[in-house]
């Protein structure tokens, strides 16, 4: 028996009027295959470029989120390090201003200082204050950053540099104007402790006054160098300010006397003491016993005899002297 034989379909291949046409034959099944094995190579291409696809996009995906972790620990210790700047910078403002605010006490402690050397510098034989500048500590000041600093750390740390950068040009002026304040205070100090204006005596009734006058004993008009203080036998009499005493003695006119050197040229002397109680080289201050009051030497009754000697030159006691005469 014969077997039946496949169908085949021809195809006809026509190229011109003078070309031979030529005619192939294919089975159906090939013509059916090659459609198939090529949807089939066409699939395959796809499928593996969708797998390099998918693997890309994955790697990619695998990149940007490890960027993205980096660039979140990156802001993280940024947003810590900005924020310990300017916790850091908020600190350094506020002790700026800690420090302006002893600069006020410290001027106004020097105004006081300069009132004390212009109230007692001219009696105690000193110059006012001489200032080191024009305007002192108020010409710094009036330079200082001002407190509304901006919050951005940035400008707050320009703004924190620039204020601590004044306050110490402040300081140091101030270190150069306190020491020379503070140098005439203590020069302002010494001088007036040692500038005899106390009375030496609780009272203060005088019996002669200093200038010429009628000698009490001959009658003659003669200079009386002093003033002389009543009070009773055996007062107190008292040293008129700081100094040391440079000479004691006994004289016939001035019997016992005490003299007391003050500096500056200033020297005060009392007289016709009935006892000395102060030795030659002694320092004593104001209001520190130095005898009692007497009548010894040329005297026609109990008192003292005051002086006070400018570069060896006498002169009117009273006006050294506190509190008015009675």
């Amino acid at each position: 028996m014969k077997r039946a034989r496949k169908p085949k379909w021809s195809f006809m291949v026509i190229r011109g009027a003078e070309q031979s046409v030529k005619q192939f034959r294919v089975s159906r099944k090939s013509v059916v295959a090659a459609p198939a094995a090529a949807i089939l190579a066409v699939s395959g291409c796809v499928a593996g470029l969708q797998i390099k696809a998918a693997y890309e996009a994955q790697a990619l995906e695998d990149e940007l989120d490890s960027q993205s972790a980096g660039y979140a620990n990156a802001i993280t210790g940024k947003d810590e390090t900005i924020q310990a700047l300017q916790q850091q910078i908020a600190l350094l403002s506020a002790q700026a201003e800690e420090m302006k605010t002893k600069v006020a006490n410290m001027q106004e402690l020097e105004n006081k200082l300069k009132q004390f050397i212009n109230q007692y510098g001219n009696r105690a034989g000193l110059s006012a204050y001489d200032e080191t500048s024009p305007d002192g500590l108020s010409a710094a000041q009036d330079g200082s950053a001002g407190t509304n600093a901006p919050y951005g750390a940035e400008a707050l740390a320009g703004s924190t540099s620039a204020h601590l950068q004044n306050m110490n040009q402040m300081l140091s002026q101030m270190e150069q104007i306190m020491g020379k304040t503070l140098q005439q205070a203590v020069q302002t100090r010494q001088a007036a402790d040692a500038y005899p204006s106390s009375w030496p005596t609780k009272s203060h009734m005088l019996t002669s006054s200093f200038g010429y006058r009628k000698d009490p004993i001959n009658g003659s008009i003669k200079f009386h160098a002093g003033i002389d203080i009543a009070g009773k036998s055996g007062d107190t009499v008292f040293s008129a300010a700081d100094g040391i005493v440079t000479e004691t003695g006994s004289g016939g006119s001035e019997g016992n006397y005490i003299v007391i050197d003050h500096g500056n040229g200033l020297q005060s002397e009392y007289m016709h003491l009935e006892k000395i109680e102060a030795t030659q080289g002694d320092t004593v201050v104001r209001g520190e016993k130095i005898g009692l009051m007497g009548s010894s030497g040329r005297s026609t009754g109990t008192h003292l005899h005051f002086q006070i000697m400018e570069k060896n030159t006498p002169v009117d006691p009273l006006p050294y002297l506190n509190g008015p005469a009675s």
